[in-house]
C-alpha cells in the first residue's frame, strides 16, 4: 500500500490525531548523510540530465481576473458594511441564480477555475472565497481542520488520505465566522487552526500531483511536490508524498530518505510509517518492515475514530463485545462524537443490557443538537 495525502476541501481545518510523541525510529538501511534535501528535490536521479532544465509550475492558485472583480462588485460592492459583505458573498457563491458553487470532494482547482466551473473540494472552495473577500476588504485566513479520518483507494495500490481546510474570516465588530463547503459534515468542535496563505497553496500543489502520480505522469507529480515543498518545507505529508514517487521507480535510497524526513516533521505521521513499512518489505529488510508495521499499527490504535471503525466490524460480524472494547477506547479520546453512542446503545442493547443501552441512547440525544 502506498499511503497518498490528498486535501479535499471544504472548509474545516486537518490537524493529525495522536500529536507529537516521542518516535524512536531504527536506524536507516542506506546512510542519511549521503542523500540531501537539495539530492532529493533535485529530480536528477528521477529525471536524469533534463532534470537541471526543470520548470516548477506556477499556477497563480489565489489569482482573481477582471471579469471575477466585475462579477463580484455587482453583487458585493464594498460599501455595504461588513457583516452585510460577508452574507453576499457567501449567497452569491453558493446561491442558486448566482455561481451556485457545489462540492466536489475530487476537484482541486484554482479560484478562477473554481468561478469558471462552480465546483470544487474544500481547498477550491477556500482559495475562491479568501480572494473575493480580501478583494473587497475582508479579513480571512485559512485554517485546517481535524476531521474523522477517511481512506479511499484508487487503485494501482494508492490510498488516499483526505483532509479538510476551511476559512476563518476575522469581524471588527463581531464574532469570527468560520465558512465551510462541505456544510454537512462540518462540526464546529472539531479542533481547528490557523494556516498560512503558503501552507494552503502547497495543499494544492500536492493535491494535484496526486492526480498526476495516478496518471502515471511521474515528472509532473515530481514538479508539483516540489513546487509545494518549496511554498512548505515542513509539510510532512508531502515529503511522505515524495518517498512514494521515488518508491514507485524504485529509487529506494531517495524514498527512505524523503519518509525519514517526513517523520522529523510529524513523528506519528500514519501514511510515512505505513510507508516505510511497504518499503522495507519491497526491499527485503523484513524486521524493519514488520518493526515500523507495528508502529503504524500501534498510532492507528490510538485513533478513536479507526476503533469506531473496528467497532462496527466487530458488531457486523456479531462479535458484542469486541465492539464495546473498541467504543469504549474510542470514547476515551473523543467523547463527543454521537455515532459512538449510537453504536454503544444498540452494541449493549444486543447485549440484552436496556440499562447501559437507555444510557447510551440518552447520551446520543444530547448531542443531536450539539454543533
Amino acid at each position: 500500500m502506498h499511503a497518498i495525502h490528498k486535501i479535499f476541501f471544504s472548509l474545516i481545518s486537518l490537524s493529525f490525531l495522536g500529536g507529537c510523541s516521542v518516535l524512536k525510529t531504527q536506524d536507516p538501511v542506506y546512510s542519511a548523510a549521503v542523500i540531501t534535501r537539495a539530492d532529493l528535490l533535485s529530480g536528477e536521479a528521477l529525471l536524469g540530465p533534463k532534470a537541471k532544465d526543470m520548470i516548477l509550475p506556477e499556477d497563480h492558485v489565489m489569482q482573481i481576473n477582471d471579469s471575477m472583480r466585475q462579477y463580484l462588485n455587482r453583487y458585493v460592492p464594498r460599501t455595504y458594511v461588513e457583516t452585510t459583505r460577508v452574507k453576499v458573498l457567501a449567497r452569491m457563491i453558493f446561491g442558486q441564480g448566482a455561481l451556485g458553487m457545489t462540492y466536489d470532494a475530487s476537484q482541486t482547482h484554482t479560484a478562477r477555475d473554481a468561478f469558471l466551473k462552480t465546483e470544487g473540494n474544500c481547498l477550491a472552495f477556500s482559495y475562491l472565497f479568501a480572494a473575493l473577500a480580501r478583494e473587497q476588504g475582508l479579513k480571512v485566513s485559512f485554517q485546517e481542520v481535524e476531521i474523522p479520518p477517511e481512506w479511499s483507494s484508487v487503485g494501482d495500490g494508492l490510498y488516499y488520505l483526505s483532509r479538510h481546510v476551511n476559512i476563518r474570516i476575522h469581524m471588527r465588530e463581531a464574532r469570527d465566522l468560520v465558512v465551510d463547503i462541505d456544510r454537512i459534515n462540518y462540526k464546529s468542535h472539531y479542533r481547528a487552526w490557523k494556516i498560512s496563505d503558503d501552507n494552503a497553496i502547497a495543499l494544492y500543489y500536492g493535491n494535484k500531483s496526486t492526480d498526476y502520480l495516478y496518471d502515471g505522469d511521474y515528472e509532473n507529480a515530481f514538479r508539483y511536490l516540489v513546487k509545494g515543498l518549496k511554498l512548505a518545507p515542513q509539510e510532512a505529508a508531502l515529503w511522505s508524498n515524495l518517498g512514494v514517487l521515488y518508491r514507485m521507480k524504485e529509487i529506494y535510497s531517495y524514498a527512505e530518505k524523503a519518509y525519514f524526513i517526513a517523520l522529523k516533521y510529524d513523528t506519528s505521521n500514519q501514511s510515512a510509517l505505513s510507508n516505510l513499512s511497504v518499503l522495507y518489505d519491497h526491499m527485503g529488510e523484513v524486521e524493519k518492515s514488520e518493526y515500523y508495521f507495528r508502529l503504524a499499527k500501534e498510532h492507528q490504535m490510538k485513533n478513536p475514530y479507526y476503533r469506531y471503525h473496528q467497532a462496527q466490524e466487530a458488531f457486523d460480524m456479531g462479535d458484542y463485545d469486541l465492539a464495546l472494547y473498541h467504543l469504549k477506547s474510542a470514547l476515551k479520546r473523543r467523547k463527543n462524537e454521537r455515532k459512538f453512542y449510537n453504536l454503544m446503545a444498540i452494541t449493549y442493547a444486543q447485549l440484552g443490557d436496556e440499562e447501559k443501552a437507555s444510557q447510551a441512547w440518552a447520551k446520543a440525544k444530547k448531542l443531536v443538537s450539539y454543533p
